[in-house]
């Protein structure tokens, strides 16, 4: 499939990208669990580096994954390979930086902190990790952000948001060139609330969680998700996982078959031009090369009609 162009760096990469938050390893966040569950950092570092040996050339990943332990990883690939691709990274704000409505030297620090853990002289892409919904961003002063594109420490920035009221928040005001959100057959409201405003200000969209947190699988429609205690999925609602299943099983007969699910997933988001890339996140070789076979087979033609009685998000999300 054709590159797409990523507005504020003029580079070009395939629609098809690695979410990096996988590969990151168990680790927790106020005793609740926040990873994926174990990768060993050699099977990450290959998996990563195997991807972009075969043409994956976007790398989404942040600070928080395992407390730059993701960073570090994708770093130690891009250096194994010697390949050129783009990398997207999420650092957070402070309580202090929200509430003084400022960014200011400490979040240079935090940039630096993920340069180093990158290995790289500059991030191409720079994200602000979900700030809160309802920020003020004409009143929010993120000037630094513009001084460290300057400063080639930063090639672009964006949000990548919690909530549809964040992203439509950031999009409108324009922060930046770069939103990062969900995307899928099941949340389907970018369409209408996102697209026309990032196309209009001409900025990027990652188009994140493509296959629902992995569960429009076609293993689901025959036995019901149960996941480890140390992958973060474990601490979903049930009703929304359970919600998503029978969706699963509805968009299946509408005239899908099994083995086609997960690329058709992926087929759909694709057929919107405003979408940089879909990030999928891999933990094993037989994930990444299934992955590289949709990537190889993917055409542009989505029939609409499997869409037929599927909602157009989860209505609980609001």
């Amino acid at each position: 499939m054709k590159k797409r162009l990523w507005h504020g760096i003029d580079k070009s990469t395939n629609p098809y990208g690695i979410g990096c938050w996988q590969i990151a390893g168990n680790h927790h966040h106020n005793n609740i669990p926040n990873g994926w569950g174990n990768v060993t950092e050699f099977e990450a570092i290959d998996l990563l580096s195997e991807a972009m040996e075969n043409g994956i050339d976007f790398f989404d990943t942040a600070q928080g994954y395992n407390n730059g332990k993701s960073e570090k990883l994708l770093g130690e690939a891009i250096k194994n390979t010697g390949k050129e691709v783009v990398v997207s990274t999420k650092v957070q704000l402070s309580d202090h930086e929200i509430s003084k409505k400022v960014i200011g030297d400490e979040f240079q620090k935090r940039v630096e902190e993920s340069l180093n853990n990158l290995n790289l002289p500059m991030i191409d892409i720079l994200l602000i990790h979900n700030p809160p919904d309802d920020l003020d961003w004409k009143t929010f002063d993120y000037d630094l952000l513009e001084n460290l594109v300057e400063k080639k420490l930063i090639g672009t920035f964006g949000v990548s948001s919690k909530g549809l009221k964040g992203a439509k928040n950031a999009v409108e005001n324009k922060v930046g060139t770069t939103l990062e959100w969900v995307f899928n057959l099941f949340e389907r409201r970018p369409i209408n609330h996102l697209f026309p405003t990032i196309e209009k200000n001409k900025m990027n969209f990652i188009a994140r969680s493509p296959i629902s947190r992995g569960l429009i699988n076609p293993k689901y429609l025959k036995a019901s998700p149960i996941f480890d205690k140390d992958d973060f999925r474990s601490t979903l609602p049930k009703d929304w996982i359970d919600w998503t299943i029978d969706l699963l099983k509805i968009y299946h007969n509408n005239g899908i078959s099994e083995s086609e699910i997960v690329k058709s997933a992926i087929q759909f988001c694709l057929q919107y031009d405003q979408v940089n890339s879909v990030i999928l996140g891999v933990k094993s070789k037989k994930q990444l090369d299934d992955y590289l076979k949709v990537s190889n087979s993917i055409v542009t033609d989505y029939d609409f009609k499997l869409l037929q009685h599927i909602p157009e998000f989860y209505p609980k999300w609001g």
